[in-house]
């Protein structure tokens, strides 16, 4: 796809939003490292040190399908809402719906924010820097190598989320525990179609290929620039 001319006030809002959106998920990173290394295992107060900034960031992210269909980046409006829609019924369909510890205090729930909050800081922070023209390699290489682990550890604690919500959604409406159970089936396509994806936009940014990537902003692949710097 040809390449959008720059647009000052678009970039400047770009450059802003992934700006915000690194210092909410580093703010939940952070929070969550504090609370693991001052109370151990013990994860009941867990989510209300980072449950409502988690769900607010991440609500934060449907903008990123704005974005995509109003033209502010290049990314295919499918793909962002693939990214986005998981981790909204996450946030709003589990975590904020049901107060129960399986699911505020659990294993899952500390591994799906480690796997979040350190694939969107280096994410966003990536991407406003590249907005600014700052290109440094070692965050370009993490953006394109860290996701072989942080997808799958992150797939694993949703589906894990979800499978600890399910009692309580029948309990609501045995409905409810159907979409779930949908949706948890909808996984393993959804993770790879994302997951090829991404290795697909790795072979060309760090891979040398001569194509351009096909996205800029938060939800941009890598500039052309950026294929300058070699391993």
């Amino acid at each position: 796809m040809a390449q959008k001319k720059s647009n000052g006030i678009v970039d400047a809002y770009l450059v802003a939003y992934n700006a915000a959106s690194f210092i909410g998920w580093a703010y939940v990173l952070i929070q969550t490292v504090l609370y693991l290394v001052e109370n151990g295992t013990n994860l009941d107060g867990l989510f209300d040190r980072v449950g409502k900034t988690l769900i607010y960031v991440q609500t934060g992210a449907a903008l990123e399908v704005v974005h995509s269909l109003v033209g502010f980046v290049r990314s295919s409006p499918m793909t962002v809402v693939m990214q986005v829609y998981s981790r909204l019924l996450l946030v709003w369909g589990t975590l904020y719906v049901f107060d129960y510890p399986e699911i505020r205090a659990s294993n899952a729930l500390v591994l799906m924010i480690f796997a979040w909050s350190i694939t969107e800081c280096v994410r966003y922070s990536h991407y406003a820097l590249s907005l600014l023209n700052i290109e440094l390699y070692p965050l370009l290489y993490l953006r394109y190598t860290l996701f072989y682990v942080l997808y799958p550890a992150g797939v694993t604690g949703e589906l894990l989320e979800m499978w600890a919500a399910l009692p309580h959604a029948a309990a609501i409406r045995p409905a409810f525990k159907g979409f779930l159970v949908l949706n948890m089936v909808n996984y393993p396509p959804v993770l790879y179609k994302l997951y090829t994806h991404m290795i697909r936009q790795r072979r060309k940014v760090l891979g040398g290929e001569s194509s351009k990537p096909e996205t800029k902003g938060a939800e941009a692949v890598e500039s052309a620039a950026s294929k300058k710097k070699k391993l």
